[in-house]
């Protein structure tokens, strides 16, 4: 998968596990949810970081090509 699709993933997973910790009742099970949605948001941060490093060092590459 490309970094890109993954940000994508990681996101809309983050927004599931958030929406489902509103809808539950129990505190325990809500937390849970709560921390699943911590977790696939830095996982979102860490590709779309990952993504915009590697356009510079693209960038760097051609434009030292050119």
């Amino acid at each position: 998968m490309h970094h890109q699709d993954d940000a994508a993933y990681f996101r809309r997973r983050e927004i599931q596990e958030l929406a489902t910790a509103e809808k539950i009742a129990n505190p325990l099970a809500k937390r849970l949810h709560w921390e699943m949605a911590q977790q696939y948001a830095m996982r979102a941060r860490w590709s779309e970081d990952t993504l915009g490093a590697r356009g510079g060092i693209i960038t760097k590459i051609i434009g030292n090509n050119c």
